[in-house]
């Protein structure tokens, strides 16, 4: 399945049973937007809406956003109508700012049948394509969930790469932050030793993916080695997935995602912390 797909691929294949769509809009607490509303108001027919936070995530975790079990998460897609032979197309308001953690939750879960609406909402909206406020009434499918826990990685597998080295960690947050300078809500500020910065929005081209072309400067500017195996991270783990997806457009197989992320790495004292650029 390709990895990305155009609005004018998708749009005559609104009602084709074949094909589910997700609004996946999410924003922090500081944006002071309401993804549920928006969705609501005006989504892509057919689109069932997620909350990555709640509908996605384990809520016995201590750490926020937390990804649920693969098995649990089979039976919440069911439930809404997505099944293991779907294609599923993910969509946000921000250009894969949180569509990509549920494209993520998707190959997590096994589901390999997925991809990104390039240019998301704000695209489609803006050429005037359909939209509705009525939910779709898809009867629950069939998901088996086929796990790849090589996809997740812990704060014990990203402090042993950082040991023994030949993976890269790159992280998806902003540079302020990186750099130790910008607002945290952790004991600590800064970035794991030795990890590349590449911010998340670096990935955009205003709504949209840049050209992998541009994706490829993008990582070989910040020094990422493209021949190593790739953990993402950022404040919680969702940003981390646009990272991810932009490496997956460059080819690479082998990127995963530290979940617990800086929430976690950030409020530990037995873990390694550098300030700078590097």
């Amino acid at each position: 399945m390709p990895l990305l797909v155009e609005p004018a691929w998708l749009e005559p294949r609104l009602t084709d049973p074949a094909i589910r769509i997700i609004d996946a809009s999410w924003y922090l607490p500081a944006m002071k937007r309401d993804a549920c509303a928006e969705y609501a108001t005006a989504h892509l027919p057919g689109a069932v809406f997620f909350d990555l936070s709640t509908d996605l995530a384990d809520e016995r975790a201590p750490i926020r956003n937390t990804i649920a079990q693969p098995e649990q998460l089979a039976r919440r897609f069911a439930a809404r109508g997505i099944g293991t032979d779907h294609h599923v197309i993910v969509y946000d308001h921000l250009g894969g700012y949180s569509a990509a953690r549920v494209w993520w939750t998707l190959r997590y879960a096994g589901h390999g049948n997925v991809s990104l609406l390039d240019g998301g909402f704000v695209r489609w909206a803006n050429a005037r394509r359909p939209l509705t406020s009525a939910a779709p009434g898809h009867a629950p499918a069939s998901f088996v969930a086929k796990p790849r826990p090589e996809l997740v990685r812990t704060k014990a597998d990203v402090a042993r790469a950082l040991r023994e080295g030949g993976v890269e960690i790159v992280d998806a947050r902003s540079s302020a932050r990186f750099r130790g300078s910008g607002e945290e809500h952790t004991k600590h500020k800064g970035h794991m030793p030795g990890a590349k910065s590449v911010p998340y929005d670096e990935n955009l081209a205003g709504d949209r993916l840049k050209p992998v072309a541009e994706l490829r400067a993008v990582y070989e500017r910040a020094g990422v080695r493209l021949d190593r195996p790739i953990i993402a991270t950022c404040g919680s783990g969702v940003t981390a997935a646009l990272d991810a997806f932009a490496l997956a457009l460059l080819g690479h197989g082998d990127v995963s995602i530290y979940d617990g992320s800086w929430a976690e790495w950030g409020d530990s004292d037995d873990v390694p912390v550098a300030t700078g650029d590097r």
